[in-house]
C-alpha cells in the first residue's frame, strides 16, 4: 500500500512539474510582451513592478501583474489627483476601465465604466456625466501614450 502511494505521488509530481514550468514560461513571456511596451518612457518606481511619469499636467503609471497573475493596469490621472482613469489590459477580449473621482469633500468614488463612458452600476452615473469631458481627455492621453491597444 505504501509503495502505491509513493508511486502515485511520484507520477503526479512528474506530471505537475512540467505543467508548472510551462505555465511560468507562458506567463513570463506574455507579461513581458504585453507590459514592456507600456513602460517605455516611464521612470521605474518599484523595480520590475511599477513605472510612473509626470508629464504636461498628467500622471501616468504602469503596474505589472503580480507573479502568475494576468492582471496589471495602466493609469492616467490629473496632476491634482481629482480624476484618474484606470485601464486593465485584457489577455482575452476587451480591456476593462474604471475611474476614480474625488469630489469637493475629498470623497473618492471608484466607478467601473465602459469605453463609451456608460457605467456598469447606475449609482454613480451623474459623476461620470459631470466629468465626461475630463474623462475623455484622460482616454485621449492614454491613447497618445500607449496607442490604440488601450481603447
Amino acid at each position: 500500500m505504501k509503495k502505491n502511494k509513493k508511486r502515485i505521488i511520484i507520477i503526479l509530481a512528474t506530471l505537475f512539474f512540467p505543467v508548472f514550468i510551462l505555465y511560468n514560461l507562458f506567463w513570463y513571456g506574455w507579461m513581458k510582451n504585453k507590459y514592456t511596451a507600456y513602460k517605455e518612457g516611464l521612470n521605474e518606481f518599484v523595480p520590475n513592478r511599477s513605472y510612473v511619469l509626470s508629464e504636461s499636467s498628467y500622471l501616468y503609471n504602469v503596474k505589472f501583474p503580480n507573479y502568475l497573475s494576468f492582471v496589471g493596469n495602466l493609469g492616467v490621472a490629473t496632476d491634482d489627483n481629482k480624476i484618474a482613469l484606470i485601464i486593465w489590459p485584457s489577455f482575452f477580449g476587451e480591456n476593462t476601465y474604471g475611474v476614480q473621482i474625488k469630489d469637493e469633500n475629498d470623497q473618492v468614488y471608484s466607478i467601473m465604466i465602459k469605453r463609451d463612458l456608460s457605467v456598469v452600476d447606475n449609482e454613480n452615473a451623474d459623476l461620470i456625466k459631470n466629468n465626461k469631458e475630463q474623462i475623455e481627455i484622460l482616454f485621449k492621453k492614454a491613447q497618445e501614450k500607449w496607442g490604440d491597444s488601450v481603447l
